[in-house]
């Protein structure tokens, strides 16, 4: 299968977000449309936060790759973050994932980075197994988030705080 990988700019915003959308309901993540419209926008503005690639077969779109940045100590600076990596489903299967890790590795080691990582759901076993295949491995580390809080909310568990020193 002839399949392309390219470069992404604003001008493929329209395309993306129909990717985004899908891989967001196939892992069954909840995100407002606007909110991926405002951060792909965001993201495809500024190359210093991440790189995007379109797969496309035929000049149609039917992948993308989203690669973001972290620093990381122990690995000597900066490490890429993959945090998304979808193919539509009748295009899976075929080597279209396989060579865009290899496109993303290829990019990684162009520009220093020692390493890249990824988060995937504990449901997705196939995905757990088609990363374990192309050589990644678990970390014994826990993920864990905190989503910003309104400032008077901080404020007061600040306070809060300081009073049982």
């Amino acid at each position: 299968m002839l399949v392309s990988f390219r470069s992404c700019g604003p001008k493929d915003h329209k395309a993306l977000l129909k990717l985004v959308i899908a891989y967001n309901k196939y892992e069954k993540i909840r995100a407002h449309r606007k909110s991926l419209s405002q951060g792909l926008d965001a993201l495809l503005r500024n190359p210093s936060q991440g790189k995007m690639w379109l797969m496309e077969n035929h000049k149609k779109p039917v992948g993308y790759a989203l690669l973001t940045y972290n620093f990381e100590l122990e690995y000597g600076g900066a490490e890429g973050v993959l945090r998304d990596l979808f193919v539509e489903k009748k295009f899976r299967n075929q080597g279209i994932g396989s060579l865009a890790l290899y496109e993303i590795e290829d990019y990684c080691r162009e520009r220093g980075m020692r390493a890249f990582q990824l988060q995937l759901p504990m449901r997705n076993k196939s995905a757990a197994i088609f990363y374990r295949k192309a050589g990644f491995r678990e970390l014994p580390r826990r993920v864990m988030i905190l989503e910003v809080r309104p400032e008077e909310v901080v404020q007061a568990r600040r306070a809060s705080a300081s009073k049982r020193r």
